[in-house]
């Protein structure tokens, strides 16, 4: 593992979650709660792009297939680094986003979350506190999300300082 894939692993670790990529939810998770820590300043180094299901990152991706490679060989190098101090207090405060919870339930709340985040700093939305300019976007990509759903994600992200 080179530096980047032992923080992401760290980073799964310190959210307390499996690192695991068997299904496109899994993937998914990843990429979304990883997209969320950076958003919370913990310095990942991954760049995303919008993709079909929200913020993707490509190199993230890869990422994901050589930890998830080294640890099914009972292999895990980040055994004995750690994070700074601070991005595991940041994580600590991020890992309610990441709690056990049907998994299904759990790629959609970060998809909406990320995505939602995603159109606001990159301000692809004119009026970033309009709720309902915000899901006519996401509709615009085929997104299922309500704006019931939108302002719960702004409420959200407000109480994790993401916003």
């Amino acid at each position: 593992m080179d530096r980047q894939q032992i923080a992401l692993k760290l980073a799964a670790d310190g959210l307390g979650l499996d690192f695991k990529i068997k299904s496109f939810q899994d993937r998914s998770i990843l990429q979304k709660v990883m997209y969320l820590v950076q958003a919370a300043r913990v310095h990942m180094g991954y760049h995303y792009q919008w993709y079909l299901h929200g913020p993707y990152s490509p190199s993230l991706a890869r990422d994901e297939f050589a930890v998830t490679t080294e640890l099914a060989q009972d292999y895990d190098e980040s055994e004995g680094w750690t994070l700074d101090e601070q991005s595991k207090a940041t994580l600590g405060k991020l890992r309610r986003l990441a709690e056990a919870q049907d998994r299904a339930d759990l790629a959609r709340k970060l998809e909406l979350l990320a995505s939602v985040h995603f159109l606001i700093t990159r301000q692809q939305v004119a009026k970033t506190s309009d709720d309902q300019q915000i899901l006519d976007v996401l509709k615009r990509f085929g997104k299922p999300f309500s704006l019931d759903d939108v302002e719960m994600a702004r409420r959200e992200l407000c109480e994790y300082e993401l916003l």
